[in-house]
C-alpha cells in the first residue's frame, strides 16, 4: 500500500468513527425516547423527569423498587381474589367508588381496556371498589363484565395497605407483583397511549 493510500484510508477512519459513534448515539437516544413516549404523554414531561430523578409523591409513582402488598378480597359473582396467585400476569388495578364522579366516567374506558387485553392472556384488569354492597357497584359494573371486580367495603386493603385516600388511582403492577406505575386521578384507559404504557411492562 502506498503512502496516500495509507493516508487515505487513516481519514477515513479518522471520519467514519466519530460518525459511526454519533450514529450509534442517536439509535439508543431513539430507543430510550420510544420507550419513554407514552410516560411522559401520560404524566407530562416534567413530572416524568422529576419522578425519574427519585422525587416521590403525589400526583403519580414511577419505579420497580415497592412490592405490592398481598391481599384478598371477594370477588363479584362469589368467591375470592388474592393478588399473589396472579403472578406472572400484568396486573392494572384500579381504585373507584359509586360517589366519585370521574370514577364512572373512567370506567367505560377500563371495560374496554379489559376487552382489548383479554386476548393478550397476560394483562387483567381490576377494579376495587370500596362501597358499601355489591348492590351499589353492580349500578356501575355488570356481572358479566370482562373486569373482574373486587370490594373493599371497609378499605382495609385501599387505604390500609395501599394508602390510597383520593379515587380514582390506578396502579400497574408487573407479573413479579413489583409495582411500576400509578396514576392519579381519571384517565382513558383505551387510549392508544395508555396501552402503550401498560405493554411496556408485558
Amino acid at each position: 500500500m502506498s503512502r496516500k493510500e495509507v493516508i487515505a484510508t487513516l481519514i477515513v477512519v479518522a471520519v467514519a468513527f466519530p460518525l459511526l459513534f454519533i450514529f450509534t448515539g442517536a439509535i439508543v437516544d431513539s430507543r430510550a425516547r420510544a420507550r419513554e413516549a407514552p410516560f411522559r404523554a401520560v404524566l407530562g414531561n416534567a413530572r416524568f423527569e422529576s419522578l425519574m430523578n427519585g422525587a416521590g409523591g403525589v400526583p403519580h409513582y414511577l419505579g420497580a423498587s415497592l412490592r405490592a402488598p398481598d391481599f384478598t378480597l371477594p370477588k363479584q359473582g362469589g368467591g375470592e381474589w388474592k393478588l399473589s396467585d396472579h403472578r406472572g400476569k400484568v396486573i392494572v388495578m384500579n381504585f373507584w367508588t359509586v360517589t366519585c364522579r370521574p370514577c364512572i366516567q373512567e370506567m367505560p374506558t377500563l371495560e374496554l381496556l379489559a376487552e382489548i387485553v383479554e386476548p393478550w392472556g397476560d394483562v387483567e384488569v381490576v377494579a376495587v371498589s370500596t362501597d358499601r354492597s355489591w348492590a351499589e357497584v353492580e349500578t356501575i359494573i355488570a356481572r358479566n363484565s370482562r373486569i373482574t371486580s373486587l370490594l373493599d367495603a371497609d378499605r382495609e386493603i385501599v387505604n390500609g395497605r395501599f394508602g390510597t385516600k383520593l379515587f380514582p388511582e390506578t396502579w400497574i403492577i408487573d407479573a413479579d407483583g413489583v409495582i411500576r406505575f400509578r396514576y392519579d386521578g381519571a384517565l382513558d384507559w383505551s387510549d392508544p397511549v395508555a396501552l402503550d404504557l401498560i405493554r411496556a411492562y408485558r
